[in-house]
Formats: C-alpha cells, sequence, structure tokens
C-alpha cells in the first residue's frame, strides 16, 4: 500500500522503547530517557524478551516451507537466510530447496552471517557461554569460511548483528564495549558500540566509537539514555544497540544528497529509533533520522533512488511491525508496508527487508521464522516457513534472508569458482 506521512506528525514523541534495553534480561530503575511509559506493565514484559532462537512449537501438521506462490508476480531467484538457532546459512530456490549449506560448531547463536563478493560467509557469532561478562566477551567471534565451508580465519571480538564489505574489499563490523560515562551514569557503564574496519584477514586497521561521534554532533542528535539492566551478570546501560550497518552501495548516488559520499556508511540505532549517515574518512555525522516515528528498527538499507528501506518494529507497546521506505532528504514516508491486520505480522527483535529489482519487497518477520514477499500494494506473492525445526517442530529464527534476484545456483557456483565476483545483494 502507498502511504506519505501528514505534514506536521513528525512530533517529539520519544519512544518507549528508549526506555527498553536489549530484551536478554530484565532492566532496573537508573539512568532513564525524559519520556514517561505509556505502559509500565507492558515494558516490563519488553524487558524481559530475550533474542530467542526459535519460534514457539508448531502443530505436528503445521506446513513449513514453501506456503504459497505466485510464480506469475514473485521475483525468481535464490534465497540466502542466516539460522539463529542452528549456526548455519542456507542457499535456497524459490521452491523451499536447500541448494547450499553452511555451519559451525560449536554453536550458540549466529547473529548474522553475509556472502562476500568473492563467495566467503563472514559470520558474527557465538559459541556457548556461561553468563557472565567475561565469557559473554569472549564467546564473541567474527568468522570467515569459504564457499565449501572450510574456515579460513576466526577472530575472537564482541562481534554482534552486522557485517558488511567496503568497495576496497575491507570488512565492516559491530563491537562493543563497556565504559563509564559519569554524566550518564556515576556507577553504571554505557554499552558502547564501535564500527571496525578490518582487513581481508581480520585484523582490525581502524574503529570508531559510535557513541563518541553521535556525542560530537548535538545539532543533529541529542541521545537519550536508557533504564539500567542487568545483563549477563553485570549492571550496564544498552544506550544504542546498533544493529545494521551498510556502505554506501550505489555509486551513482554520490553526490546526489550531501549526505551520499563515497564513504558513507548508513547505521541503525535500534535503541535511539534512529538512522545515521557517517563519513567514515572524516568521521562526520551527516544525517539523523527516525525518533517519534520508528520504534526499535532493523535493518536499514539505501536503494538505488536514494531512498532508504528500513523495518519498524513496533516494540514499546505498538506490537505490530511494518516496513517503510524513507526520502531521507524530506524525512518524509513515501511508502509502507503493514498487514491488512496489522497485529498479525510482529517481530519485537530483528527483522529485514529488501526491495528487489521487479519492485517487490522481501520481508523476514525473523522471531516467527517467517519470509515473505509483497508486490508494491501489499499483496504477497510468496511465503515461506522455516523448515529448520528442533526436535519439538520448533523453527529456527530466521536473522535476515536476501535474495539473489535473476540468478539461479549452477550460475553463482561457477562464478565462485572462476574467482568471479558475486554481485552485491541490497
Amino acid at each position: 500500500m502507498i502511504f506519505r506521512l501528514p505534514n506536521g506528525i513528525l512530533s517529539l514523541l520519544t519512544l518507549l522503547l528508549l526506555s527498553v534495553g536489549c530484551g536478554e534480561g530484565p532492566e532496573m530503575d537508573g539512568a532513564t530517557a525524559p519520556a514517561a511509559e505509556a505502559d509500565p506493565g507492558e515494558a516490563r514484559k519488553l524487558r524481559s524478551l530475550g533474542y530467542v532462537g526459535t519460534a514457539p512449537p508448531l502443530p505436528s501438521d503445521a506446513k513449513v516451507g514453501v506456503l504459497s506462490s505466485d510464480p506469475q508476480r514473485w521475483q525468481p531467484g535464490l534465497n540466502f537466510f542466516t539460522n539463529a538457532h542452528f549456526c548455519s546459512a542456507q542457499l535456497m530456490d524459490m521452491n523451499g530447496e536447500i541448494l547450499h549449506a553452511w555451519s559451525y560448531e560449536p554453536c550458540f547463536r549466529w547473529e548474522n552471517a553475509v556472502l562476500s563478493p568473492q563467495g566467503d560467509l563472514l559470520v558474527a557469532g557465538r559459541k556457548p557461554y556461561e553468563k557472565n561478562p567475561d565469557a559473554a566477551r569472549k564467546a564473541h567471534y567474527l568468522l570467515r569460511m569459504d564457499w565449501n565451508g572450510d574456515v579460513l580465519w576466526q577472530r575472537q571480538m564482541t562481534a554482534h548483528h552486522d557485517v558488511d564489505v567496503s568497495p576496497d574489499g575491507k570488512i565492516l563490523t559491530l563491537t562493543y564495549a563497556h565504559r563509564l560515562i559519569p554524566e550518564v551514569h556515576p556507577r553504571v557503564p554505557i554499552r558502547d558500540d564501535k564500527l571496525n574496519l578490518l582487513d581481508a584477514d581480520g585484523e582490525v586497521v581502524e574503529q570508531l566509537s559510535l557513541w563518541d561521534l553521535l556525542q560530537s554532533s548535538p545539532d543533529r542528535i541529542k541521545l537519550q539514555s536508557n533504564r539500567v539492566r542487568r545483563f549477563e551478570g553485570a549492571r550496564e546501560i544498552n544506550a544504542l544497540h546498533s544493529n545494521s550497518i551498510e556502505w554506501l552501495r550505489h555509486a551513482e548516488l554520490v553526490g546526489s544528497q550531501p549526505f551520499y559520499r563515497p564513504s558513507s556508511v548508513l547505521v541503525c540505532i535500534r535503541n535511539q529509533s534512529t538512522l545515521v549517515i557517517i563519513d567514515w574518512d572524516t568521521k562526520e555525522l551527516l544525517w539523523a533520522w527516525g525518533r517519534g516515528v520508528l520504534r526499535g528498527p532493523h535493518d536499514a538499507t539505501v536503494l538505488p533512488n536514494g531512498n532508504i528501506l528500513v523495518f519498524d518494529n513496533g516494540r514499546g507497546g505498538r506490537n505490530w511491525s511494518r516496513v517503510v521506505e524513507v526520502d531521507p532528504a524530506r524525512g518524509e514516508l513515501v511508502w509502507e508496508y503493514r498487514a491488512k491486520d496489522p497485529y498479525s505480522f510482529y517481530t519485537g527483535t530483528r527483522g529485514a527487508n529488501q526491495r528487489m529489482t521487479n519492485g517487490n519487497t522481501l520481508i523476514t518477520e525473523s522471531d516467527t521464522g517467517r519470509a515473505f514477499e509483497v508486490t508494491a500494494d501489499g499483496e504477497i506473492v510468496w511465503e515461506f516457513l522455516n523448515s529448520n525445526l528442533t526436535d519439538k517442530r520448533e523453527p529456527s529464527v530466521i536473522v535476515r534472508m536476501r535474495r539473489y534476484d535473476g540468478v539461479e545456483y549452477e550460475a553463482l557456483a561457477r562464478r565462485v569458482a572462476s574467482g568471479q565476483l558475486l554481485n552485491r545483494v541490497d
């Protein structure tokens, strides 16, 4: 469905989400956002909501795999997706047949995996660990596997949520570190997100504190703090919770707006309900938007037309999700997908979206293990429920699904084998 934001609706609403932490443990009173909580009971539930690895169990007769399909209207191609619970990634055709797969043990969870242009798999994951701060930090890793699933290298670092590849082949990922900032809280540290640029062998060559960068630009964004939470046996303030990073992929957009430069990086910051664009070379904050419109967003991506597509989860009391396209120059929504019954489409954590060449949008409803494709008018033309099940018939969470549209598996495998670069997936 087409949706345009009426004038004036970008109000000064401060989202309840800003007083909600990562959701992996209850929070405690402490440093708070200025906004009052609209529904304290609902907020307490959300604060105890974890990043689950599986969806609820299915009835024995429930169908999994491709649930519906309209080949005349879906975009053909290969579906690449990450199974959080099984620490695996898979390439699947439009009929639900798995054609290629990667996995790794020991397994606690894969937070995300992406295919590099070389056909290697880059993974932000975690090994099993005891729930204390030191063990939690050491359990995180960044992993690079080749097309055949052999480990090229593994680096212990607090990598989380996302990995991307720069135009010159370097690797960009998110890590976290705790820091005590007295003006935020005199005793409890914040969890700061850092953007890390690594070489092809996984060695860090440059690092940027997202907190410091945002704090240095109060004219563009005023950071709001979150409540103190107890997580992994320690108290912290999960102030940012960034979850997606993307180097500008469309060279034709450079110069079309002041915020589109060759080294522009788009970051989605869940706990500020804000998207930002950073110039990596100059370390400038070029653009910020979202507060008062988005609620706990995920997976922001720049489209070829210069607009930005983002998954708006609806955390903090709304409890239904949508996908929106924003014109960043005007700060206006120009397209929206929401279900006819809004409450039938909701994922409190994760969530993903991809605009394809035929104009359709591929959407990942992560926490249910579901992905579906909609037309510009919001009609579902392809739907999939994850067939990777536990013994209790719990579908694995799908972190993200991306489609290599218009590509057949044999052609993709030949490109990798011959050393040709794969097309980037937007």
